[in-house]
């Protein structure tokens, strides 16, 4: 495990476990977002301008923030804690025309730290979610040196990973009642005209992209009464975050472009409404959809575990057994008597084993019958198969691959949320799949585990070649990453893709196993590959030293080696 260093300084000798740093994946979602709108707003002759900020809770790593501020001069930032107050002024310091918005709770210091800000130059936009909040800001800040965000709970429902983020129950955002408390102070005390943007988040990971259209007619004419209402200097609708990252290979390749024209023309559907209503600028919070795609996690296989022992001739009467229920399965002409023959067998082997080398010969022969009823349901129903109780008890992986990390560190998102992240195996793509596996960590913990596989929409079912699926009629979650070949997986890697939005900032050291190296991988000028170490595993000192221990003297970091 432990790091070579060359006579030259660069790391050479490190062949496990790591993160995979993309960080031009980034730029080039910065821009090709920016271009996107740009050519929606072009295409439906829209009037309005467009902007975005990067919420940097999304993932607050140095090299992640500074690259979307790489890639565009105008690129704001949204922070939504003191803490990320701090992270985002430190970023911009040179650079105090982006767009800073303030989000989150506020508590009087927050607010102080803001006003200091705004005291040295920087561009700061102050969002209020509550009346509470409003009477501490009006109370702090002065009408002409203050620009202000509403931020108005969307009263719609929409479909998506984190969908509770919109309608009356949402913890974001000013509800109704309290929007016309806020509005009526922020009058009664002179701050009409401060207020330049209303801002609403209907969640991230919205898997309906159509369902824009209704949210951005909400904030569209919401946008309009509130101007009516005497808000003339209010000029932008930030549409939040949502854009979704397409982790399951389901969406259709210009997902960017729908998503923006859902915004767009949302808007333009409404406008007709409101003759003498100028086009809002739109603004958008995008943060997964810029950074998931920066970073991967590549897993080398230690080991392969069978679940079932090799069905072997040892015992006649259960070989006799074997072979009556094998003539039994080829014979079956439909899915529901294989499920009844399975079910029997199932039955007839409930009981308690007298013996191991009993034990032993059952479960190869609930393998090898398995394997059977595989054979005879993909031949039976190849096109109309579904999952059901039969098929998932006899799909289900025959293998289990040891990986060198931890689900809860590198990909908590899985466990905490159910968040589904693609895991492809890097070796034998070119083999028609053998088999599938279930991906489980080192941790002492059965939720360790990251076996999840999208079976694509084909049609036609494509199986391994022992016949389990790896697409399906309509597509579908399943069980088992398929390989090539079982014989090539240890010591092999498998990437964890997507993973660079949230899984860096959320990360847990279950079992005291903390962060992996990070590599960098980018293309130079040249057109020349250039892999940068960028930091070493998280030692095992501190790790320990995070828990209240100290006085260890440990490098190595807590992995396999």
């Amino acid at each position: 495990m432990r790091q070579v260093e060359s006579t030259n300084g660069t790391r050479t000798g490190y062949a496990s476990s790591f993160t995979l740093r993309l960080p031009q994946l980034i730029s080039y979602q910065v821009r090709k977002l920016i271009a996107t709108f740009l050519k929606v707003i072009k295409k439906t002759d829209y009037k309005g301008e467009f902007s975005a900020v990067y919420p940097v809770k999304v993932n607050q790593r140095r090299d992640n923030v500074v690259q979307v501020l790489h890639t565009n001069p105008d690129y704001g930032l949204e922070a939504g804690t003191k803490a990320e107050l701090f992270l985002v002024k430190s970023v911009v310091e040179k650079e105090k025309h982006r767009l800073i918005i303030c989000n989150g709770a506020k508590d009087p210091e927050y607010l102080n730290t803001i006003r200091e800000c705004i005291e040295e130059g920087y561009n700061i936009a102050i969002s209020i979610e509550s009346l509470h909040e409003a009477k501490l800001i009006v109370d702090r800040f002065r009408p002409e040196n203050s620009n202000m965000v509403l931020r108005i709970k969307p009263y719609l429902t929409v479909r998506g990973h984190w969908s509770h983020s919109a309608g009356r129950d949402s913890k974001f955002g000013l509800s109704i009642h309290d929007l016309f408390d806020v509005v009526d102070l922020l009058k009664k005390k002179g701050f009409q005209d401060s207020v330049s943007t209303i801002l609403g988040h209907v969640g991230s990971q919205i898997t309906a992209i159509e369902d824009f259209f209704g949210f951005s007619e909400f904030m569209t004419r919401t946008f309009m009464e509130l101007r009516e209402k005497g808000f003339s200097n209010l000029k932008t609708v930030d549409f939040g975050g949502g854009l979704p990252i397409d982790y399951t290979s389901s969406y259709a390749s210009n997902l960017m472009e729908l998503y923006a024209e859902s915004l767009v023309k949302g808007i333009q559907n409404e406008l007709p409404n409101w003759p003498d209503g100028p086009y809002p600028n739109i603004m958008v919070e995008s943060g997964r959809g810029l950074t998931a795609l920066g970073s991967l996690v590549l897993i080398k296989a230690l080991e392969v575990r069978s679940v079932f022992p090799k069905l072997e001739d040892r015992d006649e009467s259960s070989m006799a057994q074997y072979h009556e229920v094998v003539k039994e399965i080829a014979s079956a002409a439909s899915v529901s008597e294989l499920a009844e023959i399975w079910n029997d067998f199932q039955t007839g082997k409930s009981g308690q084993a007298e013996s191991l080398n009993a034990l032993r010969e059952r479960e190869a022969m609930i393998g090898q019958v398995r394997a059977e009823i595989r054979q005879q349901l993909a031949q039976l129903g190849a096109t109309g198969l579904r999952s059901d109780a039969l098929s998932d008890s006899v799909w289900h992986p025959d293998h289990i691959v040891i990986g060198n990390f931890s689900v809860f560190n590198s990909a908590c998102d899985y466990v905490l949320v159910k968040q589904h992240f693609p895991v492809i195996p890097i070796q034998d793509l070119h083999l028609h799949p053998e088999t599938t596996v279930r991906l489980v960590d080192i941790t002492c913990d059965s939720d360790g585990e990251i076996s999840q596989f999208h079976r694509k929409g084909t049609g036609e079912i494509w199986f391994t070649r022992d016949y389990r699926p790896v697409t399906m009629p309509i597509g579908q979650m399943g069980q088992g990453i398929p390989v090539g070949s079982i014989a090539n997986t240890p010591g092999s890697y498998f990437a964890i893709a997507l993973t660079g939005a949230y899984q860096d900032v959320i990360e847990m050291n279950h079992n005291l196993l903390g962060d992996l190296p990070d590599v960098e991988l980018i293309l130079d000028k040249d057109s020349h590959w250039q892999v940068r170490w960028m930091t070493d595993a998280e030692s095992m000192e501190d790790i320990l030293k995070e828990m209240g221990y100290i006085g260890f003297d440990i490098d190595e970091d807590p992995y396999m080696t």
